[in-house]
């Protein structure tokens, strides 16, 4: 039984209330060809206004053409993942601006070595089954960020990778970039690349996003749909009005892919956090993890995989408030049956990652992966024979091979947090779990070998960021 905020009653007001705006307001398109594509696909249409209208019916027959499971294919096969399949995954925090320094703690602005090493980490990491453009690099030009991004993706991990264009330009360099490395058929059959775009609060589409849909849906690309509104600021103060308006925003996106590619795959990715009306900056309260179950329940409405903010803290450190905030973050949407989990590596509103946080993560979620797949009960997990063995003999539940049998799968097993005796880990150093995880993270930096790009795809892509270089920093 999954965890549940809302009753089927509420979830069907949300829904009704997400289609009466739809079909009453619109949505604000500020690409006119955009605007003339949805009028001839069965929108109505306020050239001037710039809104389209869209018909309950026409989003309930887009609706039902939406795949109810992605497979994320990987350049390592092994690593392939499919969501709506009842197996739960995890991907790191995204889009950062800064680090905190491996070595003296410091926050700084990220750089493009940062974003290779913080890739290799996470290829390296085994509860966190995805790839993002985990952070901005600061020392290349701005215009160029999402593409550099891209490229240590590419050269750095055998994983998925998830890509947020900057702008329909740099995603045409980027879409070549994938072709070089896959080739177009492939590309077009098992991507090795997802895309994520956003409305803009309150319900409007950018002629750039308009643009990337375009552009993806021609290659049939997983597509996360990313509403991010802000209750207070750019959505209602409510959590309910919240859900509605995300919702709606999310049904518009979805109904726009599909007009463009019947079966296309998108996933249901909503990024819904609250405003605090004493400091004025939007926060990863209880609120957004009682806004993301209640995400994951309005996905699983329509069937469609579900991705929820997860791991992420407003907290500048690795301290107690990162851990409360990640417990509750994480485990309530996980038990909600949320497909994909994000933040792995977050601190500061998602506006920082950290190494040391990145392997403390992988072990949240591993905890979390373990929670989510509850007690099993058969025969022999009760165990009365064995009960009853162990009273006649007189004997201990060390010496059965119903232990050895089932303490692996029964019992999680940490790699960082530490079950010693005061005495032994005095003995090893006294060290904290944040030491314990910065040795990790060196070790997998001195290691870890990720999947290697063959010579002819490195040289072809390393052109198309030299020319992408050239066309755009004219």
């Amino acid at each position: 039984m999954w965890l549940k905020f809302l009753g089927e009653s509420e979830i069907e007001r949300i829904h009704h209330a997400s289609l009466k705006i739809l079909e009453e307001e619109g949505v604000l398109i500020h690409e006119h060809d955009f605007l003339k594509f949805l009028d001839n696909a069965g929108a109505t249409v306020d050239y001037d206004r710039k809104r389209a209208k869209m018909p309950s019916a026409l989003v309930d027959e887009c609706m039902k053409k939406t795949p109810k499971r992605i497979t994320c294919y990987a350049r390592d096969p092994r690593l392939d993942v499919t969501f709506g399949g009842g197996q739960i995954y995890a991907h790191p925090t995204g889009g950062t601006v800064n680090v905190l320094d491996l070595d003296s703690g410091k926050a700084r602005p990220a750089t493009f070595e940062d974003v290779e090493n913080l890739t290799r980490v996470v290829d390296a990491l085994p509860n966190v089954h995805t790839q993002v453009m985990i952070t901005n690099p600061s020392d290349v030009p701005e215009r160029l960020r999402d593409i550099y991004a891209v490229d240590a993706l590419l050269r750095n991990t055998g994983k998925n990778f998830d890509v947020s264009p900057y702008s329909d330009d740099s995603f045409s360099y980027i879409v070549n970039m994938i072709k070089a490395v896959q080739g177009e058929e492939e590309l077009r059959k098992k991507p090795i690349m997802t895309i994520s775009v956003s409305p803009t609060s309150p319900l409007q589409f950018s002629t750039e996003v308009t643009k990337i849909l375009a552009r993806a849906t021609k290659y049939n690309l997983p597509i996360a749909m990313l509403p991010c509104p802000v209750a207070g600021a750019t959505s209602p103060v409510t959590l309910a009005g919240t859900l509605v308006q995300q919702n709606a925003e999310m049904l518009a996106g979805i109904t726009m892919v599909q007009l463009l590619n019947s079966g296309n795959p998108v996933q249901y990715s909503p990024r819904c956090i609250p405003l605090d009306m004493r400091t004025g900056q939007a926060c990863y309260g209880i609120e957004a993890t009682m806004m993301n179950v209640g995400c994951v329940q309005l996905a699983k409405y329509y069937s469609l995989p579900c991705d929820v903010y997860g791991l992420d803290t407003d907290s500048k450190m690795l301290d107690e408030q990162a851990g409360i905030e990640r417990a509750m973050g994480g485990l309530l949407p996980a038990l909600a049956g949320a497909d994909s989990l994000s933040g792995a590596g977050c601190l500061e509103s998602g506006m920082t990652t950290s190494y040391e946080q990145l392997v403390i993560d992988d072990e949240i979620f591993a905890m979390v992966f373990r929670a989510v797949k509850g007690v099993s009960i058969n025969e022999e997990t009760l165990a009365v024979d064995v009960i009853a063995r162990v009273l006649r003999e007189s004997s201990n539940f060390l010496e059965q091979k119903h232990t050895l049998s089932y303490f692996r799968g029964e019992h999680f097993r940490p790699t960082l947090a530490s079950r010693e005796a005061r005495a032994r880990w005095e003995r090893m150093g006294s060290k904290s779990l944040v030491e314990t995880a910065r040795e990790k993270v060196k070790k997998m930096l001195a290691e870890h070998e990720p999947m290697q790009l063959d010579e002819d795809a490195k040289k072809e892509v390393e052109k198309i960021v030299k020319t992408a270089k050239e066309a755009l920093m004219s």
